[in-house]
């Protein structure tokens, strides 16, 4: 080597280790004395120049060991700066290369710089070289010998000079930062903007979100690419892109985010991964080279620590996701209780993307597995920029049964077409982990609404306003009926059915009593309202001590329950405090209020006779026409009684219509100003009355069977009232 090479190879190995002591700290400081930390870019350092002529010289940079089965391959540079006068033929030179033991190994120059031979004067040209070398082989064996081709010397070759790589050499970008490389030629600036691993029994389950920007002149058009992570003791994993096609194009200073996502045994160390892209470039017809372009450093893996993150990322073929769990709860449901956790989905790129087939299941304390059904709370199709959707993972446990920790599998199922909402348990597809969320013990409580407050359930396409109205007690023989009249107001831009519910009453003392609802099956117009009476038959001792009421949507074997399904689970679950009972019934029936109806009552008069008694009122019934009800819910008791008790005489009435939808019947009360009279033939009642003086007119709210008193009123017999 001539002494101005062995000056510019001590210059540039000194230029690489002060490049490399200041970009452990790189800092700036402006004029105020405030220091700020400089961008962190990695470009892989050259390993030397050995000079050609007094001014012209080659540097060798961008090598780079891509490890194979059979052989590791090496790729190189060279890049030849002529600053002489004349043009210098590479024709002329070559590039040997061998062990520093004396193994010698073929130098190939790619198909695609073949050509380049001719580097004019005051110019410069770069060719690129690989090179099988021996699967044992390290970058720190190998020299690089620059020759020139001399007839009149041994062997007819000149060395002008020999390069090696230092032990410290390295091509893989420190974790954190950027690293400049090239991909078909073209100069691209390369990022891992987020890195996260989360495992299941088996396997790691690294997912990386690569960022590449063009920082050339020119576009370019996506070349073939792999991506696989390297373990620290070299072992290779391929990676699943999403975000990129056959027609991905980077047009110059645009930037594209690729999501990577695989899978790594749990036996292998979870820490010292790297990040390796290869391009294949052709070397003939029939041949071609797999060669690594840039390699990243990871983060260190912390393990299962990521699956306590309330937020994490996936990939699949159709692009990159975000998943959060947004709450879980435990929920009654008969003698079990029901396991719900809702997460929330959406994308991560600037595009519409399909809602992922998802299964699941959840393990208690790493030993017992509980199988769930995935629900879509969403009526979506799928996943636009910016926008996200519920889904809710729902499993069954004893309701005795305590733990404290608690893991959420999110799994993909491919090749069904079952869709979100199948189990874990079911058959068909190919399974594939996403991501996992780890929690103790302790769930989230479910929403507390205070009495009279509103509060919205169901996802998109099933919103509705839910607020109770009142709560009313039917007394019976040794149980009550506790009812509550709930209403709920249509709050999306089309006429919907309601969706149906669930209920549970909850005592002061925590327990459950499952409560029945009734039925409105007609559709709810937009902004229109509907009243359900909730209810369930309580211990009359047990009764005073209701204070909540418990409402979800129903679940029908992984779907939302139709109008005549049976629910088995639910979702959206929130607690109503309910407010103060009306217990204190009205001591006039001038005017009754049976919300949504009010009955005015005037005109009372009776009669009697040896056999028929007769109970005759004028009364006017006003609806609020925005509620639709079920009518089996407002049936009234008429009750007629002697001022001493012992001579009674009763009428049930419909309230609006019939159980069958007339309108027409003696005993229904109808909308508007209207007369009734009611009759019943008692030839005994007579001899039961002690004083035909005075008598109470009692009317009843009736329900399955219990009747509550709501109003009552002294009348005289044989008198008409004003």
């Amino acid at each position: 080597m001539t002494k101005k090479s062995k000056f510019k190879r001590l210059t540039m190995h000194s230029v690489l280790a002060l490049s490399l002591m200041a970009s452990a700290a790189p800092m700036y400081t402006y004029a105020d004395g405030v220091q700020a930390e400089a961008e962190n870019v990695f470009d892989i350092p050259s390993i030397g120049s050995v000079w050609v002529n007094n001014s012209s010289y080659f540097e060798i940079k961008n090598v780079r060991l891509t490890p194979g089965s059979d052989s590791n391959l090496v790729t190189f540079a060279i890049k030849i700066v002529n600053g002489s006068s004349s043009d210098i033929q590479f024709i002329d030179y070559w590039i040997k290369l061998q062990t520093t033991a004396g193994a010698k190994f073929t130098v190939n120059v790619i198909p695609q710089d073949k050509d380049k031979n001719l580097i004019p004067a005051g110019g410069s040209q770069e060719i690129q070289f690989y090179a099988s070398v021996t699967p044992t082989s390290k970058l720190s064996d190998l020299e690089f010998n620059v020759i020139k081709w001399d007839f009149s010397a041994t062997d007819y070759q000149k060395v002008l000079g020999s390069l090696r790589a230092s032990d410290e050499y390295s091509t893989v970008a420190p974790a954190g930062a950027k690293a400049n490389f090239k991909i078909a030629k073209t100069t691209i600036q390369g990022y891992i903007k987020k890195a996260t691993t989360s495992s299941n029994e088996e396997n790691y389950l690294p997912s990386v979100l690569l960022e590449l920007q063009n920082t050339d002149s020119r576009s370019l058009k996506l070349p073939a690419l792999k991506f696989m992570l390297r373990t620290a003791d070299g072992l290779t994993y391929p990676l699943q892109a999403t975000g990129v096609g056959d027609n991905t194009t980077i047009d110059p200073l645009m930037k594209k985010e690729i999501a990577l996502s695989g899978k790594l045994p749990r036996s292998i160390q979870n820490e010292g991964w790297q990040l390796v892209i290869t391009e294949v470039t052709s070397t003939g017809e029939d041949s071609n080279i797999n060669a690594a372009i840039v390699e990243f450093a990871l983060p260190k893996s912390q393990g299962d620590q990521t699956s306590t993150e309330k937020e994490q990322s996936f990939s699949n073929k159709d692009g990159a996701y975000v998943t959060k769990l947004e709450s879980i709860q435990r929920m009654p449901w008969e003698d079990e209780d029901i396991i719900s956790a809702m997460i929330s989905l959406k994308t991560s790129e600037n595009k519409s993307m399909p809602i992922p087939n998802l299964v699941g299941y959840i393990k208690l304390d790493d030993s017992v597995k509980v199988d769930v059904k995935v629900i879509q709370t969403d009526n979506v199709i799928g996943l636009q920029p910016g926008k996200e959707v519920r889904l809710q993972l729902l499993g069954k446990i004893p309701y005795t049964y305590d733990f404290s920790e608690l893991t959420i599998y999110l799994q993909e199922k491919e090749g069904t077409t079952t869709g979100t909402g199948s189990s874990s348990g079911s058959t068909g597809g190919t399974v594939t982990d996403l991501v996992q969320f780890k929690v103790n013990s302790e769930m989230d409580n479910l929403p507390l609404v205070n009495p009279k407050e509103h509060f919205k359930i169901g996802g998109v396409g099933r919103s509705g306003d839910y607020t109770i109205q009142s709560v009313n007690t039917f007394p019976g023989k040794s149980s009550d009926i506790v009812t509550a009249q709930v209403e709920v107001e249509n709050l999306e831009k089309r006429a919907n059915e309601l969706s149906k519910l669930v209920a549970h009453f909850k005592g002061s003392d925590g327990t459950i009593y499952p409560a029945a609802i009734s039925d409105i099956k007609s559709k709810i117009s937009p902004s229109g309202k509907a009243l359900l009476f909730i209810s369930a038959r309580v211990a009359s001792n047990k009764s005073s001590d209701i204070t909540q009421l418990i409402l979800g949507e129903g679940i029908t074997e992984g779907k939302f329950t139709q109008v005549d399904g049976k629910p088995d689970s639910y979702v959206n679950a929130v607690s109503f405090f309910l407010p103060s009972e009306q217990k204190e019934a009205l001591s006039a029936v001038k005017e009754i209020n049976l919300f949504p109806y009010n009955l005015k009552v005037n005109k009372v008069a009776t009669a009697v006779d040896q056999q028929k008694i007769t109970l005759k009122f004028n009364y006017e019934l006003e609806k609020d026409a925005q509620y639709e009800v079920n009518s089996e819910d407002y049936k009234l008791v008429v009750e007629l009684a002697d001022a001493d008790g012992k001579a009674t005489m009763s009428w049930p009435l419909n309230v609006e219509k019939t159980k069958d939808g007339a309108t027409d019947g003696k005993d229904t009360l109808r909308i508007g100003k209207e007369t009734i009279e009611l009759t019943k033939n008692d030839e005994n009642f007579i001899f039961k009355v002690t004083y035909l003086k005075k008598y109470k007119l009692n009317i009843y709210h009736q329900y399955q069977g219990e009747k509550k008193l709501i109003a009552s009123q002294d009348f005289d017999w044989f008198i008409v009232s004003d």
